[in-house]
């Protein structure tokens, strides 16, 4: 199984096929050999952390920020809405609690 870190600098790669909880998956586009355990299944074409991110963190995608961590999310765990606030929706006063 295979994940995409699209660029260098993000903290999430976008799974390439569906992921199961447990299997370890290979970072490709990672400047150096890079595995993450994942925790929980992941849908295909989401993603997952690729290293830690602490609750307030930016959540890093195609070199930008999409949104930020509502909660710490360890690394090959799932990132989406239920623990990740948009970028988009803070600008526009939908911030989650």
């Amino acid at each position: 199984m295979k994940v995409l870190q699209i660029h260098p600098g993000d903290n999430v790669a976008v799974a390439l096929e569906a992921l199961s909880a447990g299997s370890e998956v290979q970072v490709l586009g990672a400047e150096e050999a890079t595995r993450v355990r994942v925790l929980r299944d992941i849908p295909f074409a989401h993603k997952v952390a690729i290293r830690p991110i602490t609750r307030g963190d930016s959540i890093l995608k195609y070199g930008a920020p999409i949104g930020f961590a509502t909660t710490d999310i360890a690394p090959g765990d799932w990132v989406h809405t239920h623990n990740v606030q948009s970028s988009f929706a803070a600008r526009h006063g939908e911030r989650k609690s």
